[in-house]
């Protein structure tokens, strides 16, 4: 059985993640250049990209485990 794989066009990422479309891209950039963690696009045509759903939610869970740990490192500080 092939798995359905889920895509977003970079406006449907930026609604997702409540932010400009260009900041999808900025962050994508700085992603591609080495710096963060923000999953890379696939290019699937001359000028047609997508992020694969479960890398936006991977990504999205690695923000939210490094916030708690932020948040809980400054509670015990206190």
């Amino acid at each position: 059985m092939v798995q359905q794989v889920r895509l977003l066009t970079v406006k449907e990422l930026a609604s997702a993640l409540g932010v400009h479309q260009r900041t999808c891209w900025r962050l994508a950039a700085k992603a591609e250049a080495g710096e963060g963690r923000f999953p890379p696009p696939l290019r699937i045509g001359p000028k047609t990209v997508r992020w694969r759903v479960v890398d936006v939610e991977a990504y999205l869970a690695h923000m939210a485990d490094d916030s708690a740990r932020k948040y809980s490192s400054k509670m015990c500080h206190n």
